[in-house]
């Protein structure tokens, strides 16, 4: 029997096409001891039902807006693997990205992992990290203290970029360049089109960072 390693939470949103493809592409990189957690909003039933037939594991989120952030914090408390992987349906997983991912913990100890998105990022984070949950539960993915992965403040941006920058302040952080999980994202290299999911995250993007540089300033270490 496979003891699960990591629960891999992704963050649904009318996008049932995408369900089978990431479900294929996680099967062809070799990951083993992984669980697929899809957590869709209440009012989106068929992409809830995409990814069930698609073999993942299904959390319903009832709370409005039904953010990234929001999903992200509900399948944290749903689960109880010793890793958890932050990741939206846009991506394409490659050979043995989880092993790699985990041999950058056991050489530097770091508890979070930054993967490589296999393109530029203009805030410079990484948008698909692997976290220790025992972390998360004694100090916080973030800024808002012990048991919170994501914070909720933020619509859909910077939810990466705070976790990371916690992690670096920390002495927890490392980046794993050979753990590519490849982001299809429409601003690399247009790797996909833009809908109205990508809208709202272009939408967010001024009042997101807003909120970041808030929360920046009061929380860095100097």
């Amino acid at each position: 029997m496979t003891t699960t390693t990591i629960d891999i939470l992704v963050p649904v949103m009318r996008r049932p096409h995408r369900a089978e493809p990431f479900m294929t592409s996680l099967r062809h990189s070799g990951a083993a001891g992984v669980a697929v957690w899809a957590i869709a909003q209440n009012d989106d039933p068929e992409t809830a039902t995409a990814w069930r037939t698609a073999g993942a594991n299904v959390l319903i989120n009832t709370k409005p807006p039904g953010s990234f952030a929001q999903k992200c914090n509900l399948g944290f408390h749903a689960t109880s693997a010793p890793w958890v992987l932050l990741v939206g349906d846009d991506v394409r997983f490659h050979y043995r990205w989880a092993e790699a991912a985990l041999r950058c913990h056991q050489r530097t100890g770091a508890l979070v992992i930054g993967t490589n998105g296999a393109g530029p990022l203009a805030d410079g984070g990484t948008p698909h990290p692997l976290v220790n949950r025992r972390y998360v539960l004694e100090r916080g993915g973030g800024w808002d203290g012990p048991g919170v992965i994501c914070h909720e403040g933020y619509r859909h941006n910077f939810v990466d970029i705070e976790l990371a920058m916690a992690a670096q302040d920390r002495g927890v952080w490392a980046v794993a360049p050979d753990a590519v999980i490849e982001h299809l994202h429409h601003i690399q290299a247009a790797k996909a089109e833009v809908d109205e999911v990508y809208r709202i995250g272009a939408r967010s993007l001024a009042s997101d960072r807003a909120v970041f540089e808030s929360r920046r300033a009061a929380n860095r270490v100097r």
